[in-house]
């Protein structure tokens, strides 16, 4: 198998390129090779709060490069960490595949869609177990923590799930972020990621003091590892799917996102090139999937999921609108 980049999954690159080195740790020559395992993070936040997303399973912890090459795990709760680490999911289908997953779904929303991202890397623990890290981008050039606020609160939401719908929240941002919106949203349906929950979508502070959409996080393919909703959240409020039992769902089209787009106002010449560009890139994309770190199995899993949503996608229909 040809060598790939930890980070960007360059071809004939073995750890990380020059240009991933740069973004993600400041020039430093980091090997994808920790030195240390999840259970050396566990221990140190033991007692304190640690993040879940998908159902509830997946775990994070935090650590940094405080000297030199080595990235280390955060010694304490009041130490500032520089990256989020997450091991393989603890349970589900092909759990230790979650960290191959999230890392090429990140990629490929950056790459392929221009979709902004919290920077990533694939990375294995010192016991040869897989580990998906990010840099955190909720810190300036200064080490100044920057305000970021999850739609939940941004929304007033009592449920991160059921209480909105995209919708609420492409009706808050402005202009241009409602067109970012739209890309992530579509994304997400193509990729099979039913688990962007208001959690997952969050408002982060620019140098102006404005604020606008922070980049995408927590991006993979659900239904590798369950099954799993076409989406989070309802698209809008008169087309029921999340209180639907599994199975029973209404089946998203192009078509949908199109009045998803124009419910936002965004030109209709924007609606029609972001559905065009999706449209054009099924082929690369699956690709890109093939190149990643997955296992033959989940690799299938991921085209074949692709492959469906895709039709899913082309299907012509004209919804009713209020």
């Amino acid at each position: 198998m040809m060598a790939q980049c930890n980070g960007c999954l360059k071809d004939s690159i073995s750890g990380f390129c020059s240009s991933c080195e740069t973004i993600l740790f400041e020039r430093s020559k980091v090997t994808p090779q920790l030195t240390f395992n999840w259970e050396d993070i566990s221990k140190r936040i033991d007692g304190q709060p640690m993040g879940f997303s998908i159902s509830g399973v997946q775990r994070k912890g935090f650590i940094g490069k405080p000297r030199g090459v080595k990235l280390v795990p955060k010694m304490s709760v009041d130490e500032k960490s520089q990256y989020i680490i997450k091991p393989m999911l603890s349970r589900f289908n092909l759990p230790e595949q979650s960290p191959a997953n999230e890392h090429v779904t990140m990629q490929i929303a950056k790459q392929l869609f221009g979709i902004k991202t919290a920077e990533c890397a694939f990375m294995n623990f010192a016991n040869g177990a897989p580990a998906y890290i990010t840099k955190r981008f909720d810190y300036n050039e200064k080490g100044e923590k920057l305000n970021q606020e999850d739609f939940v609160s941004v929304l007033k939401a009592s449920d991160k799930y059921k209480s909105k719908t995209y919708q609420d929240v492409g009706e808050w941002l402005g202009p241009l972020n409602r067109v970012d919106f739209l890309r992530i949203l579509i994304f997400n349906f193509i990729t099979g990621n039913g688990d962007v929950h208001l959690k997952n979508i969050s408002l982060l502070e620019t140098a102006d003091g404005d604020m606008m959409l922070s980049p995408s996080y927590d991006l993979m393919n659900t239904k590798i590892h369950l099954t799993d909703n076409l989406l989070a959240l309802n698209l809008f409020e008169e087309l029921e799917q999340t209180s639907l039992p599994l199975g029973e769902k209404y089946m998203y089209t192009s078509e949908d996102f199109i009045e998803f787009g124009k419910r936002l106002k965004i030109k209709d010449s924007i609606i029609s090139k972001t559905i065009d560009m999706f449209n054009e890139k099924e082929n690369i994309l699956i690709a890109m999937v093939d190149k990643s770190f997955l296992s033959s199995e989940a690799k299938e899993q991921y085209k074949k999921n692709v492959v469906e949503n895709y039709e899913l996608f082309r299907q012509r229909k004209v919804i009713s609108t209020k």
